[in-house]
């Protein structure tokens, strides 16, 4: 398309029904003059028109007739194609070189002047469109080298169609005597699959048939085996041990038999044996030919009786194991009375335990009876026993907070005491309960009481204080002056051995400290070496204040003389 527009182009320049390369061309006319400007607009309109008119004829057209856009670029014959054919066809033998050489060389001039560049310009254009004519040649020869090659190409596939029609044909013909010959085969199928279902059908309902009847059978041999037990259960067990003494017979007398068999085949190895070791005898002392013959015979027969007795096996042992088959087996009861006669025994049974069953219950019912009364009483015996753990309880609950209290009382006693004595006690330690209690029991006979171990320390402080108070009764009648130097007398007495006891613990402690220096000077010196040890700084101790018991001199008196009696 972009080689013809050139062509295209000077004819639209030079007018629409002129050609340059025509015969009846005007040389004298200018082919190079510029047209007007209302010319090329009118030549742009009609190509506008002829446009438009070439889409309405192709939407028009049928749609067998239509082409695509491939089609059109590869198609051999279009139309610019046709005319450019037409235009550069030659009508004349001669051909274009020589009429446009001949044209070039015309002896008429222009009659218009013109100058040596226009005149090379000219040239140069006619050199063009003869280079482009030679372009167009050598295109349209292109152009029907390929319309000649797709021809070809077109009659090979048309020839390559009617053979793949052909092979189509003959594959479809195929198919359909496959497609019969399948159908065919699909009927006798069919035809024997519904043999087989009905054939099915048959069978199962002659199985269902025989399994009913099984089933009835069954049903028969399940109610036979119920009345067997029953007559098992009723019949003496004497029978059973009859029938089992009966089968041991039987296994015995096959046992029997199985070893007579064994010893009959071992007695005829060894008559065999022993015919064949007297031929042998025989044929080692015959004097002449015929005796040698005959033992020679004899040997032979023996040999052959002897293997056949050889191959003559044992009898295999007899199974032991078997059990008397329900055929062969024997029933107890033959006769309608023997089940009679076992019928009234069982009532008569049947009523005993019956009668034995109701005196169980009523003695079950008493033991009920007397299992309640009894129960009744034990759970009221319970109750009261449980009331009266309870009062127990609580009686042992409130004796122990009362011993608690006297145990809290005698321990305040006691360090009030320990407190009172001071150092008078041994080594200052604290005296016990059971101290206590025997000095108790010591200034109670001291007072003039008998020792009596049933009475309590209590008891006993109760009676040294009546009897205090009956010597304080007797102090009061005596003299103020008497009473005074009395005791002043036991108090001098009480310092005195208050004294001598700690003199003799200072005497004791005195002692006691000159061991201590006595080991510590004969003990060895060790020297120090290096930097002495720091010792750390002891911790602060609390000063324990004893608060002093304000307490009257009478009591304090008192106190410092029991103190001196119990020392």
């Amino acid at each position: 398309m972009s080689q013809t527009m050139p062509a295209r182009a000077g004819g639209a320049f030079m007018g629409e029904d002129e050609d340059p390369f025509n015969s009846t061309w005007d040389p004298s006319t200018n082919p190079f003059n510029i047209p007007a400007d209302e010319d090329i607009f009118r030549h742009r309109e009609d190509d506008r028109q002829r446009m438009t008119q070439k889409r309405l004829l192709a939407l028009q057209q049928p749609v067998s007739e239509k082409t695509t856009l491939a089609s059109r670029m590869q198609a051999t014959t279009t139309e610019e194609a046709k005319d450019l054919i037409r235009q550069f066809r030659p009508t004349q033998t001669r051909r274009p070189e020589q009429t446009v050489a001949a044209n070039s060389v015309l002896p008429e001039r222009r009659k218009e002047r013109e100058n040596m560049a226009d005149f090379i310009a000219k040239k140069r254009e006619i050199f063009l469109l003869q280079m482009s004519l030679d372009t167009k040649r050598a295109e349209i020869q292109k152009l029907e080298e390929r319309a000649r090659q797709r021809e070809e190409a077109l009659k090979k596939s048309e020839q390559m169609l009617d053979e793949d029609a052909l092979r189509f044909d003959a594959f479809l013909k195929e198919n359909d005597e496959k497609v019969q010959e399948a159908i065919k085969k699909a009927e006798m199928e069919a035809k024997a699959k519904q043999d087989k279902v009905l054939e099915i059908k048959r069978l199962t309902t002659a199985i269902a048939a025989l399994r009913s009847e099984m089933n009835k059978y069954e049903e028969q041999l399940e109610d036979c085996r119920k009345y067997k037990e029953f007559l098992d259960s009723i019949t003496p067990p004497e029978w059973f041990e009859a029938q089992a003494s009966k089968l041991q017979r039987r296994k015995d007398a096959m046992m029997a038999e199985w070893q007579a068999k064994c010893e009959d085949v071992r007695k005829q190895k060894e008559l065999a044996l022993a015919a064949k070791v007297k031929a042998e005898n025989d044929y080692a002392n015959a004097r002449t030919q015929q005796e040698a013959e005959r033992a020679e015979r004899a040997i032979k027969e023996a040999i052959a009786h002897l293997k056949e007795v050889v191959k003559s096996k044992e009898p295999p042992p007899p199974n032991l194991d078997f059990q008397i088959s329900p055929d062969e087996e024997e029933i107890f009861f033959n006769d309608p009375a023997q089940l009679l006669s076992a019928y009234q025994a069982l009532e008569e049974s049947n009523l005993f335990y019956i009668q034995n069953a109701q005196e169980t219950e009523e003695a079950l019912e008493e033991l009920r009876s007397k299992y309640r009364d009894t129960r009744a009483r034990m759970d009221a015996e319970v109750e009261t026993l449980v009331t009266q753990v309870n009062a127990l309880t609580r009686n042992i609950e409130a004796v122990q907070a009362k011993s608690k209290r006297l145990k809290e009382r005698t321990i305040e006693n006691v360090g009030a005491l320990t407190l009172s004595m001071g150092s008078s006690s041994v080594g200052g330690a604290a005296i016990s309960l059971d101290q206590l209690t025997a000095k108790v029991a010591e200034v109670y006979v001291r007072c003039g009481f008998d020792a009596d171990k049933s009475i309590g320390t209590l008891q006993m402080l109760t009676n040294l204080e009546s009897k205090l108070e009956e010597y304080l009764v007797a102090v009061d009648a005596m003299p103020t002056e008497y009473a005074e130097n009395m005791e002043k007398a036991r108090e001098k007495e009480r310092r005195k051995v208050a004294r001598d006891e700690k003199l003799s613990a200072q005497q004791r402690e005195h002692e006691a400290r000159m061991a201590r220096a006595l080991d510590r000077a004969s003990a060895p010196v060790f020297k120090k070496q290096g930097k002495p040890v720091m010792q750390r700084s002891q911790p602060l101790k609390k000063k324990v204040e004893v608060k002093k018991d304000d307490k009257a001199d009478e009591e304090a008196e008192l106190e410092a003389y029991l103190a001196r009696d119990m020392i």
